[in-house]
């Protein structure tokens, strides 16, 4: 009875635990989503990859990520110039405002194997250098400027064991500071809402 007894407590300890990521320490993930800045600007189209590894600190559930993301949005309207045509009214023109941010991140991200059922939710946060390039297009002419600056990001999410990796769903927020003649001191972060597969190796 006892050596019944030790086999099946072996045994036990032989399999693997299923609140506990299974697969390779390394993962690469594709993802796209949406992106609302914090300013005026319109919400746009955001592509973006990753490549982290699920470190052995904490029970395997601590994971550093290194991201690059890339997005455009843009706002529209019209402006006033100083001249004046022969009835006396200021010429006016329409304009177009368009922000490109090139972010690239490093996150600390915490997992939760299998807390919710098959999810493993996580939520990370981390620094980032952010490139900008501001674009204004308007009585006919365009002007440009470019530069670049620290930000952090804040994330949580949820991951679905799919294959040889897991379909994911996050939610992020960003925050970098620009100061461009054309949009003055302001905060060019976003919110943004991702999807994208994480594939283990």
């Amino acid at each position: 009875m006892n050596a019944l007894a030790l086999l099946a407590a072996a045994a036990l300890a032989a399999a693997p635990s299923s609140n506990k990521d299974t697969g390779g320490p390394v993962f690469i993930a594709p993802k796209v989503g949406f992106i609302k800045p914090v300013t005026s600007l319109g919400g746009d189209l955001f592509l973006g990859g990753e490549v982290g590894y699920l470190t052995p600190l904490l029970q395997r559930r601590l994971a550093l990520v290194l991201e690059v993301n890339y997005h455009r949005p843009s706002t529209s309207g019209t402006l006033r110039g100083p001249q004046l045509d022969n009835l006396g009214q200021p010429i006016e023109s329409p304009y177009t405002l368009a922000e490109r941010e090139v972010a690239i991140q490093l996150s600390a991200v915490f997992r939760f194997p299998r807390a919710l059922g098959p999810l493993t939710p996580y939520v990370g946060a981390g620094p980032g250098l952010y490139l900008h390039r501001a674009t204004v297009e308007s009585f006919d002419s365009t002007a440009s400027e470019s530069g670049s600056g620290p930000g952090f990001q804040v994330l949580a999410g949820a991951e679905l064991p799919l294959g040889p990796g897991g379909a994911f769903l996050e939610a992020k927020y960003h925050f970098a500071r620009v100061d461009f003649l054309t949009t003055g001191d302001v905060n060019a972060g976003a919110v943004l809402a991702a999807l994208g597969y994480r594939l283990r190796l």
